[in-house]
This record gives structure tokens, C-alpha cells and sequence, in this order.
């Protein structure tokens, strides 16, 4: 299917315009994917900044769409809901980085002198030569803070790949429900879309996702396809 966002046949225009007719309406027919890509492709051409954002975690890269067409719809895949795996990682995270921060207090605390030393010596320059106890002192002071800077890396990463995977789970449920205590799993589906933007064709590989989850009651939680990426092939 070609969807033009300007002088379409009836038909099309039916199909861009009227999705919620389409999405909602009985005996639909049109695959989530299609109804999905009309109603972000209608909001860009219609300067609405507010509904794309809303059906899209990504940006559209491109310039303006004069019409679109989907190339390759990929296979729906399942995966696990990750926000209760995370929030465990956090967890451990954060016991290691202030176990770590213990330990390495201790240290400093009992090497304050020889530290104070170190310091004077480098003057700011960590590859200036250090022998004998003090050498060693000063070997395993680095060791500690590296350990320190990887382990407040990690837990970095950590929140904010939950902190991603909250938002994008709060966009696709269709009402407000505390993410952190659902279950549940994720479906995928890659799909391949070609436009013409003023007179050239481009590619993308947009990435869709939904959130088939539960509350703590074994309640669905009604949910949407959403767009998470959005990437130039072309």
C-alpha cells in the first residue's frame, strides 16, 4: 500500500484520515502496523507535534513525506518485560557501588598521610613514578577509585535503561498504571517503509512496540502499538 499525504484517491484518503474509524471501528481490517504508520504519518504533515510525539518515542529523521508505503512487515516477536528485572539490577548495583564506597573510605582513612604524600608528588600528574610502600599505597589507591568510577558507571546505565524502559511502557498502556508492579511481556516488529520526500525515495527501519502487561490482580492492562526507533536504511 502507497498512502499519499496530498492529492490521494478517495480510498486512500479514507484510509489516512479516518483511522480512528479504522482502528476502532468493527470488522477492521487493516494490519496494526499500517494503522499505526497512517496515523504518525498524518500527524508530521499535519505539523502536530503533540500526536506524533505521543504514537512515537523517535523523531522522524527524514523531511516532509508526500506519500509513504510499507515495503516489509517483519514477524511479531515476544519478549520478557524487563522493568522488574531492572529494578533487581539497580538494586545490586546500588549495594555494590556502597560497598565499594565503604571500602574504599576505609582506605583513605587509613592512609591519609601517605595519600597527602602521593597527592603532593603527582601534582596532578598520575604518571609521575612512585616507588617502594608508597608506590603500592599509591597503586592500590587507583585501583579503588577505578573500581569506584565502573561501578557508578554501571549503575548509571542501569537507571537509565529503566528509567527508557518506564517511559516506553508508560506510551503504550492506554491508561496510568504504577509500571514498576506489572509483569508481563513485550511484542517487537520491525517494519520496512519507503516515502517520497520531495521527489526522492528514502528507506526506514521502524521499530514497533507494544506492552502486554498485568497488574498484581492478573488484570490486562489495555495497550497500544508505538513507534520506539526509527532508522534511515537509505
Amino acid at each position: 500500500m502507497t498512502a499519499s499525504l496530498r492529492a490521494a484517491p478517495r480510498g486512500f484518503r479514507t484510509a489516512l484520515f479516518g483511522f480512528a474509524v479504522a482502528a476502532f471501528g468493527a470488522g477492521c481490517s487493516s494490519p496494526p502496523e499500517e494503522t499505526l504508520l497512517s496515523q504518525f504519518f498524518r500527524a508530521l504533515a499535519a505539523e502536530d507535534r503533540v500526536s506524533a510525539a505521543g504514537l512515537s518515542m523517535a523523531g522522524f529523521p527524514g523531511g516532509p513525506v508526500e506519500s509513504w508505503e510499507i515495503l516489509e512487515s517483519g514477524m511479531v516477536t515476544e519478549g520478557p518485560y524487563r522493568v522488574p528485572e531492572l529494578r533487581q539490577e539497580e538494586t545490586d548495583a546500588e549495594a555494590a557501588r556502597d560497598e565499594q564506597f565503604k571500602i574504599f573510605y576505609d582506605f583513605r582513612q587509613g592512609n591519609q598521610d601517605a595519600l597527602g604524600r602521593i597527592l603532593d608528588r603527582r601534582d596532578g600528574n598520575l604518571d609521575v613514578p612512585i616507588g617502594g610502600r608508597l608506590g603500592e599505597i599509591a597503586a592500590e589507591w587507583d585501583a579503588h577509585a577505578a573500581e569506584r568510577r565502573r561501578l557508578v558507571s554501571s549503575l548509571s546505565e542501569v537507571q537509565m535503561a529503566l528509567d527508557e524502559e518506564r517511559r516506553r511502557a508508560q506510551r503504550s498502556l492506554l491508561r496510568e498504571a504504577p509500571v514498576d508492579y506489572l509483569t508481563g511481556n513485550i511484542s517487537e516488529q520491525e517494519v520496512l517503509v519507503r516515502t517520497m520526500e520531495e521527489g526522492a525515495a528514502r528507506e526506514y527501519r521502524f521499530a514497533l512496540i507494544r506492552y502486554d502487561l498485568q497488574n498484581q490482580q492478573g488484570t490486562a492492562v489495555p495497550a497500544r502499538w508505538i513507534i520506539a526507533a526509527i532508522e534511515p536504511t537509505t
